[in-house]
């Protein structure tokens, strides 16, 4: 399989592991099957679009983060774009 297949598959176990959930738990909290959800995580499977989402919302991340890990989006730096953009908003004072 392609390396995004793998690389988001580890970053799903990655935070699945650092919000402390086991395997089981994040299938029935986002609606996945137990063992999709493992083919996901080993890199046989590749996630869709609608199947990052509802892992996205389990984990209580952004689906945009699971999206371009996944390659689907394409990281653009959006937060930094936020934080330089926020002090010139000529609505907005410190």
């Amino acid at each position: 399989m392609t390396s995004s297949v793998s690389r988001i598959g580890d970053y799903i176990r990655e935070q699945r592991e650092s919000s402390r959930l086991s395997l089981r738990r994040l299938a029935e909290e986002s609606g996945i099957s137990n063992p999709y959800l493992s083919q996901i995580e080993r890199g046989l499977r590749k996630p869709s679009a609608e199947i990052l989402q509802q892992l996205a919302k389990a984990l209580r991340i952004s689906a945009e983060q699971l999206y371009v890990q996944a390659g689907l989006l394409e990281d653009r730096g959006s937060s930094l774009a936020v934080e330089t953009a926020v002090p010139g908003g000529p609505l907005l004072d410190e």
